[in-house]
């Protein structure tokens, strides 16, 4: 404010006539009037110039000043645009349960906004975030930004939330990065059927795949035929080691005997419940090599195998 009144003054009185006073000896006072002082200002033609002058000097220099510092500076600006590979989609593979997260890296983003969409199976969009705001009622979905990176979380991913999903960016015209996601439905996996000879150890191993817990704790059980009580609970000298990181269970029944055969089943009973079921067949003596031989026999594998003739020929009426 100094400044400019100041600048004001300054400016008044270079403009304005000086009257000087001369007193000449013998004679009246005369007032001579001296021509008025005049500031020109040099103004360097060599300066750009992108506004139509106006009346004021000190004004014109000023302006031309910030349009030299700042020459063209719309032009320091890019176009935005993504990072990686626009050409295909990203194929994005994730376990129920598990979180996931969507990267949108763009460049030179100002005050343009960043929109998260989903595509429906009836290629409608569905709006889940704009810029910093969630618009989408799963609360499941989370948008953040780190640095130029505007990251969509998904937690605890369903089946159904597979499919296509879109980083919009409302530039003219848009510009669209797609992920296409792919939710794997949990599986349970074991070995269908296993012999083995009387004495020896049972030894089955059970996996869980595609299933992602969180923070719950996972149940894996044994059982045998359709007794409900866990197969350590019935029977010595079984062990039961499970991994709940991996999912897997290993089971070992030491010193089989022939009332061991039946079936085994290995259950999953948390947080979701699924199971597998594995046939054991257990022989006496040699009838384990005999069978592997091809070699005929009448020993205890025959009389395993008998039961199932007889209900086979009752169907055909083969037995009378």
């Amino acid at each position: 404010m100094l400044f400019a009144a100041f600048l004001m003054a300054l400016l008044t009185r270079a403009t304005a006539p000086t009257t000087l006073i001369t007193e000449v000896p013998g004679t009246d006072a005369i007032n001579i009037t001296a021509p008025p002082t005049v500031f020109r200002l040099l103004i360097n033609k060599s300066l750009p110039s992108t506004r139509r002058k106006s009346d004021s000097p000190m004004l014109n220099y000023i302006f031309d000043s910030y349009a030299t510092s700042n020459k063209h500076f719309h032009d320091k600006f890019k176009a935005p645009s993504f990072d990686g590979d626009m050409n295909s989609d990203t194929i994005i593979n994730a376990d129920t349960g598990s979180t996931i997260l969507f990267d949108c890296k763009v460049s030179s983003l100002r005050d343009i906004t960043v929109s998260w969409l989903r595509v429906s199976d009836d290629e409608n969009l569905e709006l889940l975030t704009l810029n910093l705001n969630t618009y989408t009622a799963d609360s499941r979905y989370r948008v953040d930004l780190a640095g130029e990176n505007w990251k969509l979380t998904l937690i605890d991913a369903k089946l159904h939330d597979s499919g296509i999903y879109c980083c919009h960016v409302s530039t003219h015209p848009p510009m669209l990065k797609r992920f296409k996601l792919i939710v794997h439905p949990p599986e349970i996996r074991m070995s269908k059927e296993a012999f083995l000879e009387t004495g020896e150890t049972l030894s089955l191993k059970c996996s869980v795949l595609h299933l992602s817990t969180g923070e719950a704790e996972p149940e894996l059980r044994w059982y045998r035929e359709n007794n409900n009580l866990s197969l350590d609970e019935i029977r010595g000298g079984v062990s039961v080691e499970t991994d709940h990181l991996t999912l897997t269970s290993h089971l070992q029944v030491a010193r089989l005997r022939l009332e061991d055969a039946g079936n085994y089943t290995c259950a999953l009973e948390a947080p979701l419940q699924m199971k597998t079921i594995t046939r054991v067949h257990v022989l006496q003596g040699s009838s384990l090599g005999e069978l592997q031989s091809g070699v005929k026999t009448t020993t205890s594998y025959v009389g395993l195998l008998l039961p199932s003739f007889i209900i086979l020929g009752t169907r055909h009426g083969d037995i009378r």
